[in-house]
């Protein structure tokens, strides 16, 4: 059973030490923080199942293996060419950037008054931008 064709709860049964199931706990305990965990359900149930190095059997875990899956498949996909792909994100507060960046609202470009910015800067990262050799993938932003 290969991980692209299989259903990620199917896979994490069939494989639990597999290095998508080291890469499915990490995440979880990185990126699920306890309170928030807490919050959707009263305990802390699924991360001490993810420290103990089972998985949840629930559909949260289910909505979030299948989230993970696809991002580890992109990043095997990523690690397979050559030159090897790169990723970048830009912070908020940075000057805005057309070579590295695409502007998700074009209002961004216009002051309160109505007349052009002349220095917009990044609120956010929609989707980060790669590289590709010498190639550049914009990423998304939207603009303060």
């Amino acid at each position: 059973m290969e991980l692209k064709s299989a259903k990620p709860a199917d896979y994490l049964a069939w494989k639990p030490k597999s290095l998508f199931a080291t890469f499915c706990r990490k995440k979880y305990l990185r990126l699920v923080h306890p309170k928030m965990e807490a919050s959707l359900f009263g305990n802390l149930d699924h991360r001490n199942l993810v420290n103990s190095g089972d998985l949840p059997e629930t559909p949260f875990f289910t909505a979030f293996s299948e989230m993970a899956k696809r991002i580890w498949l992109l990043h095997c996909l990523a690690l397979s060419f050559n030159p090897e792909v790169s990723i970048f994100q830009v912070s908020k507060g940075n000057r805005f950037s057309e070579v590295y960046m695409e502007s998700l609202s074009d209002e961004a470009f216009l002051s309160s008054d109505g007349t052009p910015e002349t220095d917009p800067q990044v609120a956010f990262v929609v989707v980060p931008g790669f590289r590709i050799g010498a190639t550049i993938v914009q990423c998304q932003v939207y603009l303060q």
